[in-house]
């Protein structure tokens, strides 16, 4: 069976084989705690820079049972931010205080490199004298990516950043 599992690398021990082929052991974690996957040469000289301490990855994995035990052979690796880019692009709701974060806002979404997927914005603006908001719903689509979400959270006058 193959499957996709996503999870921040702890460590690596590599190895070399009988026959000089290197290979590594590489145990991630995730939210419901650790695993260990094996990683060939080929597939390790392909992803040896992102199987490094620390990163965020998504695997493709094929996994088998040995008597019981779940046996965990990488067949690809990811960094989880790319992944995340090419799976779709998805919409923002940009909650601000008051209209002078605009510009800030905006400021960031012009920088924006294409993407492959783009997604809409919509900027919500609390207007405290009609006590109501106000929603402007951007004409163009941006690339919306984990680092462009916590870009503009960032900004003062931000209150919230909502995938919708």
């Amino acid at each position: 069976m193959v499957a996709k599992l996503a999870g921040a690398v702890a460590s690596k021990q590599e190895r070399k084989s009988a026959k000089g082929n290197r290979f590594a052991f590489v145990q991630l974690s995730d939210p419901t705690g650790l695993y260990e996957v094996t990683v060939f040469s080929d597939t390790l000289e392909a992803a040896r820079d992102v199987l490094e301490a620390g990163q965020n990855v998504v695997l493709t994995v094929e996994a088998h049972l040995e008597g019981e035990t779940l046996k965990l052979l990488a067949r690809g690796a990811q960094p989880i931010d790319q992944v995340a880019a090419q799976a779709g692009g998805a919409s923002l709701r940009i909650y601000l205080e008051g209209a002078g974060a605009v510009a800030s806002v905006a400021s960031i979404l012009v920088r924006l490199e294409p993407g492959r997927t783009k997604g809409q914005v919509i900027i919500c603006i609390t207007d405290p004298d009609l006590g109501q908001e106000i929603d402007m719903v951007l004409p163009q689509d941006y690339p919306i990516t984990p680092q462009v979400k916590g870009a503009i959270k960032a900004v003062g006058g931000v209150l919230l950043v909502e995938e919708v």
